[in-house]
């Protein structure tokens, strides 16, 4: 209640309201302006730490069946970002909207770039004449035995002017500085990637070691060739964002390509030359028990092209590791029967054609 007296008006609150034959009130003084809000000055909000993040790194790479147990039809992919994001997520689309999450980094991959020319190699035996020095960033890199090697240790993948990557392994990783090593007793052009061995591929060269950081990517036969736009970046953040970078990439699914025949030779008599190959698989061609590798593709066949330059003068086909180049035959191509044949010869799988060739002269 508000009460006035001696010219002064107060508001009070009352407390207690007691009987003792006279009432008796208690009352408090109450001053609700006290409560209210001041003026002071306001306080400016404490900025958060800046959080920088950048775009990640980020390669496609195209390769054949190593263990043999992988999807055939797989590509794969290796990404690494400092800070790193926890994982990277990669996202394709053969447009560029419509995007579908196809694989998810979660470890940083092993990627660096070669300090020196990288020249051809041999294949199928320890290349002991190459020293090949890489910088890279990731995990250290390591040397095994030769048993650990050839139980399939210390894989790793360059990649040639063409963009295609040569898979090789190393028994030998010597540090020379920090970040930086000489790889030494190689296998070069593992799982059929001879063809991407140039007599030389210049320094600069991407580097990337295959190891459980490389994500797998689970495509359908109907993807195969097909090209296809990529954006791939933190996975926790949205596909929108500008951590997140956008490529192009169409991969060749290596693990349906049928590898190259070797050991090409041939013979002639009464005019007729007899081309003959040995045949290679890209499955369960391991073991040594058998007196013949798995075929590894539905049927066997071959085509062998007869070059004159760079053009083809003929195309033979055969169902076994033998073709015969008939005297007629050589006679209608080039005028007569000539003293050697520049050829191709290509095995043929249902699902991908033709396969890596083997180029000879007989």
């Amino acid at each position: 209640m508000r009460i006035a007296h001696d010219g002064d008006e107060r508001l009070l609150r009352v407390v207690e309201i007691g009987e003792h034959g006279a009432r008796e009130v208690e009352a408090r003084s109450v001053d609700p302006e006290i409560y209210g809000a001041g003026t002071g000055v306001e306080r400016p909000a404490r900025p958060g730490a800046q959080v920088i993040t950048g775009q990640p790194l980020v390669e496609f790479i195209d390769l054949p069946l190593l263990r043999g147990d992988e999807p055939p039809a797989s590509g794969y992919v290796a990404a690494t970002q400092v800070p790193w994001p926890g994982s990277v997520a990669v996202y394709g689309s053969p447009e560029m909207t419509g995007y579908v999450l196809k694989a998810l980094a979660t470890a940083p991959a092993t990627l660096g770039v070669t300090l020196n020319d990288l020249a051809a190699g041999p294949e199928g035996r320890l290349d002991h004449g190459t020293r090949l020095s890489v910088k890279v960033e990731g995990e250290a890199l390591s040397s095994c035995t030769l048993l650990q090697l050839l139980a399939g240790r210390n894989v790793a993948a360059v990649r040639n002017g063409d963009g295609e990557w040569e898979v090789i392994q190393f028994a030998t990783a010597t540090l020379t500085a920090p970040g930086t090593y000489e790889l030494s007793a190689l296998l070069r052009g593992q799982g059929g990637s001879e063809v991407a061995m140039r007599p030389s591929v210049p320094a600069g060269a991407r580097f990337v070691l295959i190891n459980t950081a490389v994500a797998r990517i689970d495509l359908a036969a109907s993807e195969i060739r097909l090209p296809y736009s990529w954006r791939c970046g933190p996975a926790t953040r949205d596909i929108g964002d500008a951590t997140y970078i956008t490529s192009a990439h169409t991969f060749q699914g290596l693990g349906l390509k049928p590898l190259a025949p070797v050991h090409v030779r041939a013979s002639r008599a009464s005019g007729d030359v007899t081309i003959a190959w040995t045949r290679r698989t890209r499955l369960g061609g391991d073991s040594w028990e058998g007196p013949e590798v798995p075929l590894g593709e539905d049927a066997e066949g071959y085509e062998i092209d007869i070059l004159d330059g760079a053009s083809v003068k003929r195309t033979l086909t055969s169902v076994t590791p033998v073709a015969i180049y008939t005297s007629a035959q050589q006679t209608a191509d080039f005028g007569s029967p000539q003293p050697a044949y520049d050829i191709r010869v290509y095995q043929l799988s249902a699902t991908y054609g033709r396969g890596t060739p083997r180029s000879a002269t007989v």
